[in-house]
């Protein structure tokens, strides 16, 4: 039984390859750095830019912005989800429409091995628009 254990772990090990994204905005509206801060994982700078948005756009509540802003010609919520922004998802995904809205479930499965194996990552360029 322990050299079962040992060899699924070892399996583990060899095919953990962690993509990293970088995300650039290719314009400079607030919506795109929305995006981008979705994408990126960046909670707080979204939960700012949804707050502070002074005669800037049309957006009158954070319910508003991430069901009218898409990102890439995704939903905000989708858009984060794409590229495992975990944190910026599930804040947006509590204010997205129901028809729109991922379900989540409480189970969560880590790989250890891609956890503390940085040597395979690969970076990923995505260029992020915005449409409202």
């Amino acid at each position: 039984m322990k050299t079962l254990t040992l060899a699924v772990v070892f399996v583990l090990s060899f095919n953990a390859n962690a993509t990293k994204y970088e995300f650039i905005a290719t314009d400079s509206s607030i919506e795109t750095k929305m995006c981008v801060f979705a994408g990126s994982n960046n909670k707080d700078g979204l939960k700012n830019a949804l707050r502070f948005n002074p005669g800037r756009s049309a957006i009158h509540s954070k319910r508003v912005a991430v069901n009218s802003i898409t990102c890439n010609d995704m939903v905000m919520a989708h858009f984060a989800h794409k590229y495992n922004a975990l944190d910026t998802f599930s804040y947006l995904n509590r204010f997205t429409s129901k028809k729109d809205k991922i379900p989540t479930t409480s189970v969560e499965i880590k790989d250890i091995a891609a956890v503390f194996n940085h040597k395979n990552e690969d970076t990923k360029i995505i260029y992020v628009g915005s449409a409202k």
